[in-house]
């Protein structure tokens, strides 16, 4: 808990010390003001009526946790409306992601943790014609996941029990050359390193990378941190808890600070 609030403390030093909008690269702004700033997706208000029905549900699910799960969540078996309350995207967090997903439009999106589907339906139905690859480590987790997507009669998302050790390698090289990647499923620093750098050995044109919780804990913000500084990084946006790379936009580096 300490770490956490000297983590925040340095998170507000930052925002102090930021440069104005005039000093940021075209496309920086560009990007903020329309993907993080913008307008939201029109069309998604289903999804927080199916929020609401979820944080109804008293119903008990074996859970599989390969990696660092939800702090308020650790035990075994957790209930659906659990899951929702500890470990789903905010409704403010589900926007952004839409935005960014619209804005930026791939082919393709993978998602690293699937939850109970609810981030996987924010830019799967603000990208109707993006593929969506999510992959969930739980199988009984995966399963609601499949239920609630379908539930929202949404066709253009893949939901896949694995390990994400595994599974991503093996989707990358599924990527036409442009991807947007949200990370959600494991909160270990090392962890965060290693699929990182699957996405930039990849052979990509350009990749943005949504990183979530970068302030879970010293060894998450200090693997953020060393992305950052990459070669192939045009921007990294950090909006405390979460984190942003574009990758391959051949604009000069910039590393901003914002809140959200």
């Amino acid at each position: 808990m300490v770490g956490r609030i000297l983590l925040y403390f340095r998170f507000l030093a930052g925002l102090a010390t930021r440069r104005g909008w005039r000093s940021y690269p075209s496309p920086a702004r560009e990007f903020i003001l329309e993907a993080v700033r913008g307008e939201d997706v029109p069309g998604l208000d289903g999804i927080e009526e199916l929020r609401r029905s979820l944080r109804r549900n008293r119903k008990l699910l074996p859970v599989v946790d390969h990696g660092a799960g939800s702090r308020r969540a650790a035990q075994e078996g957790r209930t659906v409306r659990h899951l929702v309350r500890t470990t789903a995207v905010s409704p403010a967090k589900g926007r952004l992601l839409a935005r960014i997903a619209r804005y930026f439009n791939f082919p393709l999106v993978v998602e690293l943790g699937t939850g109970t589907g609810i981030s996987s339906l924010y830019m799967g139905m603000a990208c109707p014609r993006s593929r969506i690859l999510t992959c969930e480590g739980s199988p009984a987790i995966a399963g609601l996941a499949g239920s609630n997507i379908r539930e929202m009669g949404v066709s253009n998302i893949e939901v896949t029990c694995d390990v994400f050790l595994d599974w991503l390698p093996e989707t990358l090289r599924q990527v036409p050359g442009e991807l947007l990647l949200f990370l959600d499923g494991d909160h270990r620093g090392e962890r965060l390193l290693q699929y990182c750098s699957m996405v930039f050995n990849a052979g990509l044109s350009r990749a943005v990378l949504v990183l979530d919780d970068i302030h879970w804990s010293a060894g998450m913000y200090k693997a953020w941190k060393e992305q950052t500084v990459r070669e192939e990084v045009s921007l990294s946006l950090e909006l405390f808890n979460t984190g942003i790379i574009l990758a391959g936009f051949g604009f000069p580096r910039v590393h901003l600070i914002r809140n959200f």
